[in-house]
């Protein structure tokens, strides 16, 4: 361990670049931080810091233990919260990835459920799409993944997918499209619409349904305005003429306020089917909390939750 705090000890030198600074923040003084550089210098057998007047930088040695360094405070961390999730479902922290499209409708009221067995489970939830979240989950920065089932599967990963209720187009109160007594997909190309990213094999069904009017999935996404912020969706759909393509949940406050109508579900505009997925890693035992919540979800999914909960006009 005293190891691992000397490590600590260069990271957050490197991080601040000063000597004073990083001492405050460590609760050290500056001559016992400035002994830990000279150890490990005097150790390996090289300078590992330049001390300029304005601020203190790795040299290319000590830029390499510092990889090092990184690698094995993350390492002892994640052991640690690993251990305490393992001994007890009560106590720990569990780290999601979550794509936005599944947020709301979904893993919210799953996390809801488990924590009111185990309200002592802390959770953190990151909120982006697979593309950014299979590097994290390589890497341990996750313990699993939740959203839109990929596009591409690896063997890193085990894959375990669930249905999801289709989502719906709706504008802001008071939108033309409201005076219009059916909703066609030529109104897709007669206004800007968007929701958040999603994968190609979502969008290929558009391509597939009405090829007359998208020509291929890059030409779809021309015209497909996404965002990972609901807050700006929410704006966007409520404040300007922008049609949205989004999980009824996320505006459901919005509809039953009278600020947002509900123009079609998108099951009623073409044949679709939107599946979610579960990722985890292969060569990692999941903690029990993250099997709880998964079998929540699963149930959850399976039994229709998030399904509309008013009639479209």
């Amino acid at each position: 361990m005293d190891e691992l705090w000397r490590f600590r000890q260069l990271i957050t030198l490197a991080e601040l670049g000063n000597f004073r600074r990083a001492a405050d923040k460590l609760g050290i003084t500056h001559g016992a931080l400035s002994q830990t550089v000279a150890k490990f210098e005097e150790q390996y057998g090289t300078q590992l810091f330049e001390r300029k007047k304005r601020k203190t930088t790795p040299t290319a040695y000590g830029e390499r233990l510092l990889v090092a360094a990184r690698q094995s405070v993350e390492l002892v961390s994640q052991a640690r919260r690993d251990i305490a999730l393992m001994e007890n479902l009560k106590q720990g922290r569990l780290i999601i990835g979550v794509d936005t499209a599944i947020t709301e409708g979904l893993l919210a009221p799953a996390m809801a459920a488990l924590l009111a067995k185990f309200p002592e489970l802390q959770f953190t939830t990151l909120e982006h799409n697979w593309r950014s979240m299979e590097d994290d989950l390589s890497r341990d920065r996750i313990d699993m993944f939740i959203g839109l089932s990929p596009d591409r599967h690896s063997d890193q990963f085990d894959y375990r997918n669930f249905p999801l209720v289709p989502p719906i187009f709706a504008c802001r109160a008071g939108h033309p499209l409201t005076k219009k007594s059916t909703f066609e997909v030529s109104d897709l190309i007669s206004y800007p619409y968007g929701g958040s990213e999603v994968p190609d094999w979502f969008l290929k069904q558009f391509v597939d349904a009405f090829p007359a009017q998208f020509e291929s999935i890059s030409s779809l996404r021309e015209i497909f305005l996404t965002t990972h912020e609901l807050g700006l969706l929410r704006q966007l759909l409520t404040n300007t003429d922008i049609l949205g393509l989004l999980p009824e949940a996320v505006i459901r406050q919005e509809i039953h306020a009278g600020k947002v109508a509900v123009l079609s579900t998108l099951d009623q505009l073409m044949p679709v089917e939107v599946a979610g997925t579960i990722v985890t890693r292969q060569d990692r035992s999941l903690p029990p909390s993250a099997i709880h919540l998964s079998a929540i979800v699963e149930d959850m999914a399976l039994r229709g939750f998030g399904a509309h909960q008013r009639l479209v006009r």
